[in-house]
């Protein structure tokens, strides 16, 4: 972030103290990643607006600074207009003795989980332990190849809607484990994440924020990204081994054998990193790219403004030549990943919805376990359809409106 001119905030002129709120700093290559992890807002800045929060910190006054600047550097800087645009981030408290509005906090889940019950998770032997279980599963594969993730496994009874039913909870139960190792694990680096349901294209999706690790150590960032994939390798070994050791029979090996199923499934699904799974904000980091998606998305309207002759300045040129080129390469990837997932959607799981949807009404009447077991069918393919929708509508609605008043016709005067 520059200097730039902005509106000046109200109140704050040239002999002005502000105080800010306490602020997470560490440096990231040439620049600063600055910003407050109880609201997860993060900003790269360079040095000199590095120096201008220490001064700030130090009590003194916006003029003061500004000559102060001018005799380090022999520029003249816009100390008030920076100001102004960390007052928009929340990173102001008070300008004078005026209290800045504050309603910018995260209200995380489980809140009762302090970072003390769970810092063992960041000790650099739970890496070696999740290695070790995902060893066991590789081996377990490999002896028992019939529990490698196929329709076998987990279609496992001619009732659709028992299938459904018990599949979605295991499935669902996963997710749960796998966001909360994300909040378990930013938490001990006392980072207050919380768990919301959203939307990533098709997907129904659980969410873990974690913006605010953006200020710990690389390794923490990086064990806090994998730490879902690294409980889904855990929960798989386990499933594995029970069954290659213990060797159920009936119920149990069925159910055991969707779990480990579902864990090792949900993998590969971290590595579709145009919908901002883990495997993502992994390639952000090590991109440096504050907000990757944004960018390449950004960059992709550009290239469909030069398309339709519509001027727009590209906005790759602000960033240095590496997170240029990544931003580009991940527009492309952005792009192909959107178009083949809804050419999937639309070509085969909406077709596969309405196949199983049609079959369910179709088991309802003939016998009472059938009806039963296609009302339970319907339920869960329709409750699924709603919830979605209702996510998409609640993350998705303002755009729509915008949209929609774009393109209504007004009235004569």
């Amino acid at each position: 972030m520059a200097l730039d001119e902005a509106p000046v905030t109200a109140g704050l002129g040239g002999g002005s103290r502000v105080r800010l709120h306490r602020l997470s700093q560490r440096p990231d290559g040439g620049e600063w990643v600055i910003g407050r992890v109880e609201t997860g807002e993060f900003i790269t800045v360079p040095p000199v607006a590095h120096r201008v929060i220490t001064l700030l910190g130090e009590g003194q006054a916006i003029d003061d600074i500004t000559a102060r600047l001018r005799a380090e550097t022999g520029t003249r800087f816009a100390v008030a207009d920076f100001v102004t645009a960390l007052d928009e981030l929340g990173f102001v408290a008070a300008v004078d003795d005026r209290v800045r509005p504050d309603d910018a906090r995260v209200r995380p889940s489980l809140p009762w989980l302090r970072p003390g019950y769970v810092r063992w998770l960041l000790h650099p032997l739970v890496p070696v332990i999740v290695a070790a279980f995902a060893v066991a599963a590789v081996l377990m594969l490999v002896r028992h190849p019939g529990l490698l993730p196929s329709y076998r496994v987990l279609v496992w009874s001619k009732r659709a809607g028992l299938v459904l039913a018990v599949n979605a909870a295991i499935a669902w139960t996963i997710i749960l484990v796998h966001e909360s190792a994300h909040l378990a694990t930013a938490r001990a680096a006392g980072v207050p994440a919380r768990i919301t349901l959203s939307t990533r294209l098709q997907f129904l999706a659980a969410q873990t924020d974690v913006s605010g690790v953006w200020a710990a150590p690389r390794r923490i960032r990086m064990t806090t990204y994998l730490a879902g994939m690294g409980i889904d390798l855990c929960t798989a070994g386990t499933c594995l081994l029970i069954l290659g050791l213990a060797s159920p029979v009936g119920l149990p090996r069925h159910l055991l054998a969707v779990a480990a199923a579902l864990a090792l499934l949900g993998l590969p699904l971290q590595f579709l990193v145009f919908m901002r799974t883990d495997i993502y904000f992994v390639l952000q980091d090590l991109t440096r790219c504050a907000n990757l998606y944004a960018d390449g998305a950004a960059y992709l309207h550009y290239l469909a403004g030069r398309v339709t002759r519509r001027s727009h300045p590209d906005p790759s040129l602000g960033y240095p030549a590496p997170q240029r080129r990544a931003v580009r390469v991940y527009s492309a990837v952005l792009l192909a990943g959107t178009a083949i997932c809804l050419g999937i959607e639309f070509g085969v799981t909406l077709p596969a919805l309405i196949t199983l949807l049609a079959r369910a009404v179709s088991e309802i009447g003939a016998t009472l376990a059938g009806t039963l077991d296609g009302a339970l069918a319907l339920a869960i393919l329709l409750g699924f359809q709603v919830v979605w929708g209702t996510r998409w509508w609640h993350r998705h609605q303002h755009q729509v409106r915008a949209m929609t008043r774009k393109f209504r016709p007004t009235e004569g005067r």
